[in-house]
């Protein structure tokens, strides 16, 4: 996603660990986590712990390895005709834990890193989820992508986009403004293109919903948001959605959320859904929605979390945020039951650009202080994680002059180490080389 026009705040961060693991936990299937406090309290929290960062690994490179044409133990260049990708959102769902990436690129004729707008891709683990939550490594060599039936040049198999449908009376141009193909030509109207792409994704009701990005093309920019929903998940299928409703935008003044949820992390716990929304391009703050699940198909009916007051207010009624660093980008939420914490991991273009780590008791915080699992300015992270020019070996995992980390995005699993430590494993991507990364991060 981070590739052409759309720069502020390109360097970005990441974060890992490796550590020995004793235990592990699932989130539910549907996504909703039974533990936490209760979402409808309105007593606040304690405020949870103070943690530290204790250590940051690289577990893999998971499409690329030394460079773009370099491939990894996945083999992506040859089973899927894919030469780089972004995001990789998890969701379990069943036993499949499925992966929505952004910006897809192929290896061989099909869809040109630069000249074309790309699609999006899913993958998938050839392993069920259970395993991959005890072995995250697994998804090291166990990474599979949806293909179509045909295949071009020597490639088994060519990746499958994501095919959106719109709503009944609707056009597809209401939701994808920037479409798959050679750009102006709308040539695939259906396929989002650039930076269009999924931003968060929850699996309920024997489905998976996926928010997805909208954005002005002229120039560049997201400003748009709206609701996908993958009826059958199948890791056989194609990846073929139908567009719920739109979201959020801001577009003009009029947004249904004041145009704070563009870039959109969904959390289920009990009967509602979360929604931890930024709005301008890493430039925003972090705000909080929700609504009932069992309402989610019907357009509306949201209301926000004001943290100054601590009280439920209407959709378009002005609310603090959750959390107030303006430049935030990419983010994730999770609950995880077996430490009992919210965790948010984002990232942020503020002091020299990092990634950090938040924790909290309930949903709607009081959220800790950021913890910072790597910055871009930190010495001994660029010894470790820089390339040396274009050779990406080992843990070296960008061209640091020229681009950096962005889009961390957690499993749905923690760890419990021996020591009383916790890790948590999570994608996060790469500019140069277009990549995704398999890292763990511990903390105390």
């Amino acid at each position: 996603m981070d590739r052409t026009s759309i720069t502020a705040g390109a360097c970005l961060v990441l974060l890992g660990c490796a550590s020995a693991h004793v235990s592990h936990i699932d989130d539910d299937d549907d996504g909703a986590s039974d533990g936490g406090v209760d979402a409808t309290s309105t007593n606040p929290p304690d405020p949870p712990p103070v943690h530290t960062l204790d250590e940051l690994t690289v577990r893999c490179k998971l499409i690329n390895d030394r460079n773009l044409d370099d491939p990894t133990a996945n083999d992506t260049h040859q089973r899927a005709n894919l030469r780089g990708s972004d995001l990789g959102i998890p969701v379990v769902h069943g036993s499949n834990l499925f992966f929505f990436f952004g910006d897809t690129a192929g290896d061989q004729v099909i869809w040109p890193l630069g000249p074309e707008s790309l699609p999006d891709a899913v993958g998938y683990a050839a392993v069920p989820a259970a395993q991959v939550a005890t072995n995250p490594s697994l998804l090291c060599s166990q990474l599979r992508f949806l293909h179509i039936d045909s295949a071009t040049g020597s490639a088994d198999a060519d990746f499958a986009g994501a095919w959106m449908t719109p709503p009944p009376g609707h056009a597809i141009g209401q939701y994808v403004h920037n479409p798959s193909g050679p750009p102006g030509a709308n040539a695939f109207p259906n396929m989002p293109g650039d930076f269009e792409v999924p931003t968060g994704a929850f699996s309920h009701g024997g489905s998976i919903y996926i928010f997805y990005s909208i954005v002005e093309v002229n120039p560049l920019d997201m400003r748009g948001s709206y609701l996908a929903k993958w009826r059958t998940p199948s890791t056989s299928g194609l990846p073929t959605y139908d567009v719920v409703h739109h979201i959020d935008q801001r577009f003009d003044t009029n947004g249904p959320l004041r145009g704070d949820f563009i870039n959109i992390a969904p959390l289920v716990v009990g009967d509602y859904v979360y929604l931890y929304g930024t709005g301008p391009y890493r430039t925003s703050p972090v705000h909080l929605a929700r609504k009932r699940v069992a309402t989610l198909e019907a357009s509306g009916g949201f209301e926000r979390y004001d943290a100054a007051t601590r009280a439920w207010v209407g959709p378009t009624a002005a609310a603090a945020p959750i959390v107030a660093v303006p430049a935030i980008g990419e983010l994730s939420v999770r609950y995880f039951a077996n430490i009992d914490r919210y965790v948010m991991l984002d990232q942020e273009v503020t002091l020299g650009n990092r990634l950090a780590a938040r924790f909290a008791r309930a949903p709607e915080g009081p959220w800790s202080e950021p913890v910072t699992v790597a910055a871009m300015h930190d010495g001994e992270f660029r010894d470790r994680h820089c390339c040396t020019g274009t050779d990406c070996s080992g843990e070296r995992l960008m061209e640091c002059e020229r681009a950096a980390f962005y889009a961390p995005h957690m499993l749905p699993t923690a760890i419990r180490n021996p020591d009383g430590s916790f890790s948590i494993t999570f994608l996060v991507s790469t500019h140069i080389p277009y990549n995704v990364a398999l890292m763990t991060a511990t903390f105390r």
